[in-house]
């Protein structure tokens, strides 16, 4: 487990801006070690599922109606990157909105279970996972998993895994 740096990018949600982000990070001598794309309309939508589902009112009807039509046009774009520092000059100076926060990268053993003995760690020192991304190939030795927790649960899960 290391400790890293996750950029988080506001793209449009239109044919080419992925492709042109790349294409920034490339010139830069950027390499993208792994990447989540989620469309941000589908999470108002799972929002609104889930208030329907669990019958909590998280928002009125009207509020998701509006985030729905206003959310349809951008995506969230996190990125983990082989040089961070020079990643942020290049997406700033593309005019690109960046943020930045700190993750954890686990390098894992690509077999069954391995994931769920990692999180159950999580668990046992008491710390949420707030969302997980990573692959692995099928026949591949190892996997990589980005991991996103609270940063003020790092000691707490430094004590559980050794040194970040």
């Amino acid at each position: 487990m290391e400790r890293a740096t996750q950029f988080s990018v506001i793209l449009a949600n239109a044919p080419g801006e992925l492709s042109d982000l790349c294409e920034v990070l490339k010139e830069a001598g950027i390499n993208i070690l792994a990447m989540s794309i989620q469309n941000a309309k589908d999470s108002v939508k799972e929002l609104y599922k889930m208030r329907e589902t669990t019958g909590r009112r998280i928002a009125l009807a009207e509020s998701y109606r509006g985030i729905l039509k206003d959310s349809a046009d951008y995506s969230l774009i996190r990125l983990l990157v082989d040089e961070p520092l020079e990643a942020e000059k290049a997406l700033i100076k593309a005019n690109h909105l960046v943020d930045q926060e700190p993750i954890l990268v686990f390098q894992l053993s690509n077999r069954p279970g391995i994931l769920g003995s990692v999180a159950k760690r999580f668990g046992q020192a008491g710390v949420n996972i707030d969302y997980i991304y990573g692959s692995a190939m099928k026949n591949a030795k190892e996997s990589i998993f980005v991991v996103h927790i609270a940063e003020s649960d790092l000691d707490r899960v430094k004590d559980s895994f050794g040194d970040l």
